[in-house]
């Protein structure tokens, strides 16, 4: 099978990845699955559901397949046919529309690549798209040449918890100065976040895993690093709530979800160092 991009009439993000692939030389078919294409759209997605992302607004255009591999949405496709899957990680399919795209992770993919991952940055910028970001807190020296190059209009950083509970929710060992330096570059950038889920976290290794939520003196924990490295209170933030059934590990996913009545309580901690602290609507 040969270069196929699936598209839909008027969508500027199909247009945008059609001149890329123009520019660069790479020759395609493109299928418009309002007009000629519908019918092979229709087998194509039936025989590839499970590859195929389609969400509350239904399923994001492009789609690109080669035959072999299928990347969907405006970031994916342009990094695979810019690098291949050497920055898978960094691109996901987003949620956002018109000149707005996320699905953009900085802590994800290989550092190695972190030129490539730029190039694709700058070619969705030089499209007049607007970038949203997300980040944890590693990588840190890409979110300083994304904001040297002003290649981001609204980041996310996730903290994921406080100083000595990072790498045991990360499941990984984290650099803490990586963290910190991420922590306070993203209030340079044009819009910005702060964000913590109230995760699970395994508290001893053991049979069976003893597993606890954090608590709200860890969320009150988790303000006051952002307050003591931005000497601010003053930062959005945003508590979430997890959702169990969504976790990827399997003990995680019996658990009882909190209480709903409780988030006001992690919500007055969090506000001794973050004034601005609030919950995620549910």
């Amino acid at each position: 099978m040969c270069n196929t991009i699936f598209t839909v009439t008027g969508c500027t993000r199909c247009k945008i990845v059609k001149a890329f692939m123009k520019e660069t030389g790479i020759a395609f078919v493109e299928k418009d699955i309002k007009a000629e294409g519908k019918d092979e759209f229709q087998q194509f997605y039936t025989s590839n559901r499970k590859n195929i992302y389609r969400g509350a607004d239904g399923i994001e255009f492009p789609i690109f397949t080669d035959g072999n591999i299928i990347r969907q949405g405006i970031g994916p496709v342009l990094a695979y046919l810019y690098s291949g899957e050497k920055l898978d990680g960094y691109f996901s399919v987003g949620t956002l529309h018109r000149e707005w795209v996320d699905g953009i992770h900085i802590s994800s993919g290989n550092p190695g690549y972190a030129e490539d991952f730029l190039a694709v940055l700058r070619y969705l910028k030089g499209n007049s798209m607007k970038l949203k970001l997300d980040t944890d807190g590693r990588n840190s020296y890409i979110l300083q040449m994304v904001l040297d190059q002003n290649l981001a209009d609204h980041v996310v950083m996730n903290v994921l918890g406080p100083p000595e509970l990072y790498s045991r929710i990360l499941g990984e060992d984290v650099d803490l100065q990586d963290i910190e330096k991420t922590i306070s570059l993203v209030p340079q950038f044009p819009e910005y976040q702060f964000q913590t889920t109230i995760v699970p976290v395994i508290r001893h290794n053991r049979e069976p895993a003893d597993i606890s939520y954090m608590t709200p003196e860890e969320i009150a924990l988790t303000a006051s690093f952002i307050e003591k490295v931005t000497g601010s209170k003053k930062h959005p933030y945003l508590i979430r709530m997890f959702q169990p059934r969504e976790a990827g590990d399997n003990r995680l996913k019996s658990l009882e979800a909190i209480d709903p009545k409780l988030l006001f309580t992690y919500r007055t901690a969090a506000r001794s160092f973050q004034v601005f602290a609030d919950l995620e609507r549910q």
